[in-house]
């Protein structure tokens, strides 16, 4: 499995707060903040300071970042673009990851498909489909 490293998934209540404290640390926007309405999240991706970072904040009470939030966490995700994303799937649950989503496009991919897996350690990985 090919794994390309993408970004660091982090959690927050408003994009707009967490801009400023970024930085300070050498983070700047990379575009505009965007809805994804299938995922259910506004998303703003920043570099500079370190790892590139996906800001990610709820659409609406039923985002999946809500839970997140919740339970007090911010950097929950590692996502790597991968070349073939079923196969990449495969190889991660023979590694007893398991899916907590289902494939799906997503806006800030070009609507390339994208998929959450656990560990059992509660490790999330995205992974994101490659440009063909």
């Amino acid at each position: 499995m090919d794994l390309h490293f993408h970004h660091l998934g982090m959690a927050c209540r408003k994009i707009a707060t967490e801009l400023p404290e970024l930085a300070i640390v050498g983070y700047s926007p990379e575009g505009p903040i965007f809805e994804d309405p299938i995922q259910q999240v506004r998303i703003q991706f920043v570099s500079g300071g370190g790892p590139r970072l996906e800001l990610i904040e709820p659409a609406g009470a039923q985002s999946p970042v809500e839970g997140i939030l919740k339970r007090g966490s911010k950097f929950y995700h590692l996502a790597y673009e991968v070349d073939r994303l079923d196969d990449a799937i495969a190889c991660l649950r023979e590694q007893q990851y398991l899916p907590v989503s289902s494939p799906a496009p997503a806006v800030a991919f070009d609507m390339r498909r994208i998929v959450f897996l656990a560990s059992a350690t509660r490790t999330l990985i995205e992974l994101i489909e490659a440009r063909t």
